[in-house]
């Protein structure tokens, strides 16, 4: 499995929903069926800024390998990440019987990235080397 496309997924993916966040707040609550508070206007918004500075992380580092020194810390925090979120999502959505499409959407894309990152982190990455890019950035796909 490509770790650079989970990575450039992932990066999209919390790039657009911290889009929404950061920029029309008041929907992204509406969309889950949240009441519109100030306070909860402001604390989206610093969510979102979080999600903008995962969704960097996640692309600035979409090359780099997944046991180096850098790319464990970063898949780590991806895993933690997504897992918790899933699980907390999971929880949300059982517990208000699955209110809005767009909370079941989001669910299963955190479940599905908890599970890709954890499959990546578990299985060894093999390097080739004649995938050597232009600035000595490897790529790297996982053994079959």
């Amino acid at each position: 499995m490509n770790t650079k496309f989970i990575q450039s997924v992932s990066s999209v993916f919390l790039g657009v929903i911290a889009f929404f966040c950061i920029l029309i707040p008041d929907l992204s609550l509406k969309l889950f069926e949240v009441p519109v508070k100030d306070y909860s206007i402001l604390m989206i918004q610093i969510l979102g800024g979080l999600f903008l500075g995962f969704s960097v992380a996640n692309w600035v580092s979409r090359t780099i390998l997944i046991g180096g020194i850098y790319g464990r810390a970063i898949y780590m925090g991806n895993l933690t990440h997504f897992l918790i979120g899933g699980i907390a999502l999971l929880n949300w959505n059982i517990r208000n019987n699955f209110p809005t499409i767009a909370s079941l959407v989001v669910l299963i894309v955190y479940l599905s990235f908890a599970f890709l990152y954890s499959l990546n982190l578990v299985l060894n990455p093999k390097v080739l080397w004649r995938d050597k890019q232009r600035f000595g950035v490897l790529t790297i796909k996982m053994k079959s």
